[in-house]
């Protein structure tokens, strides 16, 4: 996929699905990212669903690789995920 494309699909992707995105670069696990948004395991496998889709890959690593490439090719310095959200146990 050329370059622009691939900007193009990562700016199709929500705020959410980014930040979801930004933590599997990082090499965070679903649970661990669930943690993390406060949100369940679940709900992040159904992020990375819709990340795939839309950047047309099939595994994590490959879109891992699409957000390296989209933030090299901006110029900016390598973005860190955003500060963790602190999580209510209801249990």
């Amino acid at each position: 996929m050329q370059r622009s494309r691939l900007a193009e699909a990562y700016a199709r992707l929500t705020r959410r699905e980014k930040d979801v995105l930004a933590w599997v670069a990082e090499g965070k696990a679903n649970a661990e990212i669930g943690e993390i948004l406060a949100t369940r395991t679940r709900t992040v496998a159904k992020h990375l669903e819709h990340i795939f889709t839309k950047l047309g890959v099939e595994s994590r690593t490959a879109a891992a690789r699409i957000a390296f490439e989209v933030m090299r090719t901006r110029g900016s310095p390598s973005r860190r995920p955003p500060k963790q959200a602190k999580r209510k146990r209801n249990r």
